[in-house]
């Protein structure tokens, strides 16, 4: 349930992150949800550990659900291809590259990409955005030490790419195979995902 149409302080109970958070928590914790009079919006959520009683409250601010998941992929001098993100949408990746302008001196060029569900491995066709055929033939992915990983799936010859992801470790990312079309044939990168603030992933 959608609480509020403040859209500094939004909170979505269907919030995937929350219900996870409370499906782990659950198993670990006895846990205390703090809602508010008159609607009921949670706005603390107690922690107790079961065998000492110590605790810990968290005040819940917000949410930000991500309906249409993109990466901005920043190409830096040397070629080399990173991932950031996800955002809500193009626009709030494309924002992102002034920010990333202001903190590397290495920056080249940034495209945002619709960033695939891994759990669908049907590729569509909207998926694929177009690259000068000269910087795709000299990509290659970044050597960034970040867990969290994209699939870049990039057609040199015809001068695209599509992302698949994120994945929780770049051995995950290695394992997803598309169905068919243009994605087994392409050349695979496992590039860094580097996270955004919720403030910048926001449409």
């Amino acid at each position: 349930m959608r609480y509020g149409t403040d859209s500094e302080y939004p909170f979505d109970t269907d919030n995937r992150a929350w219900r996870r958070l409370g499906d782990i928590a659950s198993e670990h914790f006895d846990v205390i949800t703090w809602n508010r009079d008159p609607d009921g919006r949670p706005v603390m959520l107690t922690l107790a550990d079961l065998h000492t009683g110590d605790t810990i409250t968290l005040a819940i601010l917000d949410s930000l659900e991500i309906r249409d998941p993109y990466t901005l992929n920043a190409v830096h001098t040397g070629s080399d291809l990173a991932a950031h993100g996800p955002t809500s949408g193009p626009a709030a990746a494309d924002s992102h590259a002034a920010t990333l302008a202001l903190d590397s001196t290495t920056l080249a060029a940034t495209r945002p990409t619709p960033l695939h569900d891994p759990a669908a491995t049907a590729l569509p066709a909207t998926c694929w955005v177009d690259l000068p055929t000269d910087l795709a033939a000299a990509l290659r992915p970044a050597l960034d030490d970040t867990r969290t990983a994209v699939l870049v799936l990039l057609d040199r010859t015809r001068g695209r790419l599509a992302a698949v992801g994120p994945f929780p470790t770049h051995a995950a990312a290695d394992t997803w195979q598309p169905d068919d079309g243009p994605g087994p044939t392409a050349d695979r990168l496992i590039v860094p995902l580097h996270p955004v603030t919720i403030q910048e992933a926001r449409p």
